[in-house]
């Protein structure tokens, strides 16, 4: 997980998208950090109340907060102003195009202290710099595996060096599903708890290697239908040889679960082996998984039919 952006990183990664400007703020103010995903409407700040302020936060100030402003007499207006980059703020965000206050850029190059200008509404750029925020702060990692959509179920398939993930994912492709990323993958923790995972190496994005045959292009050997930039994260199905002298879940009762960033996702430990179709287990894992996930477990009711089975014999 990073630690911060500076304004100049978040300025130049959405610049087109956000529709954003530099009023001021010069070399010091864009190389400032941004710490925390929050954003901040410093409403009270505005009526000079400062108790509790989010100052580590991105600012923003649109139409509301500017109404207010130009009521106020222009030394009251600059006092207020004054204080506001007293604190040590990341940079302001002006929305909706609105004429920059002479006052406010003279307050804010005091303090090296940047201001962007959108000309997006308030509330949308609200939403998309939280949303890009977010993904920047959010906890990640990196796993050697394939990801894999199943049915719209995310499985993630580990295993050894050479055990044959790759050769499964193909398969399943061939079957219809949808490859994320092969060898690296990334995986986010959302603020939802969910987690995510796309490719760890943006370059090689939607290849695979295949010992034999080599580098292929899924996108262009299959078409777009046969890739996904990222998905959800619901299953684990992790790979190893077959060692007869281990005891392999037969039944379906133990609950296997895989830690990824402090959440457990459900795990599924596949014996690969000579004549087995590794490709097919995991394709009927994800339906059931999606059985299991709308309440209906096939193992624990065949146990409780095969209770009542010894039930009624025993009352006769």
């Amino acid at each position: 997980m990073i630690k911060f952006i500076t304004v100049k990183e978040m300025f130049e990664e959405k610049r087109e998208e956000l529709k954003l400007e530099v009023i001021s703020g010069g070399r010091k103010g864009l190389s400032r950090k941004i710490k925390v995903f929050l954003i901040n409407r410093p409403g009270l700040a505005l009526a000079d109340y400062f108790d509790y302020f989010g100052y580590g936060r991105l600012q923003i100030l649109g139409k509301t907060e500017f109404s207010y402003l130009r009521k106020l007499s222009k030394k009251k207006r600059y006092e207020i102003f004054k204080k506001l980059f007293s604190y040590n703020i990341p940079c302001v965000v002006i929305t909706r195009k609105i004429r920059v206050p002479h006052d406010l850029i003279r307050a804010a190059q005091k303090e090296d202290i940047s201001i962007l200008r959108t000309a997006l509404m308030t509330n949308k750029f609200i939403n998309k710099i939280s949303f890009y925020l977010e993904e920047k702060f959010a906890p990640s990692t990196s796993l050697h595996g394939v990801l894999i959509d199943i049915y719209g179920v995310g499985v993630l398939i580990l295993g050894d060096s050479g055990i044959g993930k790759s050769e499964c994912a193909l398969e399943l492709i061939k079957r219809g599903h949808r490859l994320v990323t092969d060898d690296v993958v990334e995986i986010t923790l959302k603020p939802d708890g969910v987690l995510t995972g796309c490719s760890g190496v943006e370059f090689a994005k939607h290849h695979m290697e295949v010992r034999g045959l080599g580098i292929i292009d899924i996108k262009n050997l299959f078409g777009t239908g046969a890739i996904r930039d990222f998905c959800q994260i619901d299953l684990v199905i992790n790979l190893e040889g077959w060692d007869s002298s281990k005891e392999y879940d037969r039944l379906g009762f133990e609950d296997y679960k895989f830690s990824i960033l402090g959440i457990e996702l459900p795990q599924l430990i596949i014996p690969v082996g000579p004549g087995r179709n590794v490709a097919i287990i995991a394709e009927v894992a994800a339906m059931n998984w999606r059985l299991k996930a709308k309440g209906y477990n096939a193992a624990k009711e065949l146990n409780r039919r095969l209770i009542n089975v010894m039930h009624a014999k025993k009352g006769k």
